[in-house]
């Protein structure tokens, strides 16, 4: 090899020596984890917009609506009686029940209008829906309504807005639960005998409930969003208990006679006490219309 060629190859080793010494080697990864990074040079503020000064905090929102205040507890009572001062309807045993099955085995007077010694039976009473401040919880027990002898019984009851009612059949037939309100079916559903009560709920209003296979069949479920309601029994008397005091619409309504109102002032100390009169030439009731129509 040439002279000249021994220099050249010196001078490139040389050069590789120097370029590797310029850069180290590679930091050792972190065990587990990824490679160490180097620490990032300031940022550069852009030229074309300003850094925006950091937000205030944000005010808390207001609630859409406001919570209902609780249900106040209440040590007044309203009492009194539904009268009748006319001549009742006459209830016969509905015809149809003769060639029912195991419903022609009871003579069962219809129940739809009850009145003893001038006083009227299953007249639902309630404090106006939406007529008491406060919120009230369903309460946990069931109600209950139970087809029996081919009838629904009670035929009328109240219950609070949401609270669970218990449909039974306890007869030794079929029976199909057909409910409305107004005009409207809420559900129609067969119950065979036997079969597990039918559980249902309500927010509002007047339920009726009939069946399809025994028409004279009527029961109501009267839902309010509060628990002072009452119905007056065979005497025609009701109570309505632990009502706050104050001033408040009272509502009366008969299946057959439909609603009548009244004012009353409730004090902690001492019974307010109403009375109702129906004369029997009322109309009836736009929830339940014709129902002894054909019945006989």
């Amino acid at each position: 090899m040439h002279r000249r060629d021994l220099v050249s190859l010196s001078a490139l080793a040389l050069a590789a020596l120097t370029l590797g010494a310029g850069c180290p080697e590679e930091p050792p990864r972190p065990a587990g984890g990824a490679a160490a990074t180097s620490s990032a040079a300031p940022p550069v503020a852009s030229a074309e917009k300003p850094s925006a000064p950091p937000k205030a905090p944000e005010a808390p929102k207001a609630t859409e609506q406001a919570a209902a205040p609780p249900a106040p507890e209440g040590k007044g009572t309203i009492k009194g009686v539904v009268k009748f001062t006319g001549k009742p309807v006459e209830m016969k045993i509905p015809a149809a029940r003769k060639d029912a099955p195991v419903c022609q085995e009871k003579d069962v007077v219809h129940n739809a209008v009850v009145v003893n010694d001038g006083k009227l039976r299953d007249t639902l009473v309630r404090i106006a829906a939406g007529g008491v401040q406060g919120s009230w919880k369903a309460p946990d027990a069931h109600a209950v309504v139970d087809q029996k002898d081919c009838m629904y019984e009670p035929r009328i009851q109240g219950v609070v807005s949401g609270q669970q009612v218990d449909i039974k059949n306890s007869d030794r037939t079929l029976h199909n639960v057909h409910t409305y309100k107004g005009s409207e079916t809420l559900f129609n559903q067969a119950q065979p005998r036997g079969a597990d009560p039918l559980t249902k709920s309500w927010s509002d209003g007047i339920i009726k409930l009939t069946c399809d296979i025994h028409p004279w069949m009527r029961g109501f479920v009267v839902v309010t969003d509060h628990p002072f309601f009452a119905v007056s029994g065979d005497d025609g008397s009701f109570a309505i208990e632990k009502v706050p005091a104050g001033k408040y619409k009272l509502e009366a309504w008969h299946p057959r006679y439909g609603l009548k109102t009244a004012d009353v002032a409730v004090a902690d100390d001492k019974p307010a006490q109403v009375t109702f009169t129906y004369a029997g030439t009322e109309p009836e009731p736009a929830e339940n219309k014709d129902e002894l129509k054909g019945l006989w």
